[in-house]
């Protein structure tokens, strides 16, 4: 009867110990997922992030892109206030304005020149 005690009691230790051992793995995988769920959840963040900034730099280079030719600016005056200091790109895109406005006029000049006969 001694014996069966002592096999019983080592059965339920042996399962006791089987069992702490599958909860403490379980317990790590559980905390590995978490960790995977949070590196996951700030990876999303990030993308966010990134659109959000993306968005800006799109709407910002979108409303700082000069009007195409002919086609007035909406309600902005095409010269700057007293006062107001000019962006540097705002004075690249006059210069390449005037440019192709010369070009443009030293192209009629040129077609007037041999359309008079001599």
């Amino acid at each position: 009867m001694r014996l069966s005690k002592l096999s019983s009691s080592t059965k339920v230790t042996d399962e006791q110990n089987r069992l702490s051992k599958e909860q403490a793995g379980l317990h790590r995988r559980k905390q590995e997922l978490e960790k995977a769920l949070l590196l996951e959840a700030k990876k999303e963040q990030e993308r966010k992030k990134e659109l959000e900034r993306k968005k800006v730099m799109l709407n910002v280079s979108a409303a700082a892109a000069p009007a195409p030719f002919g086609i007035p600016r909406s309600g902005k005056a095409s010269y700057p206030q007293k006062g107001k200091p000019r962006l540097g790109r705002e004075v690249q895109n006059d210069k390449v304005k005037f440019l192709f406005l010369c070009l443009v006029f030293a192209l009629i000049i040129v077609m007037l020149w041999r359309a008079i006969p001599s």
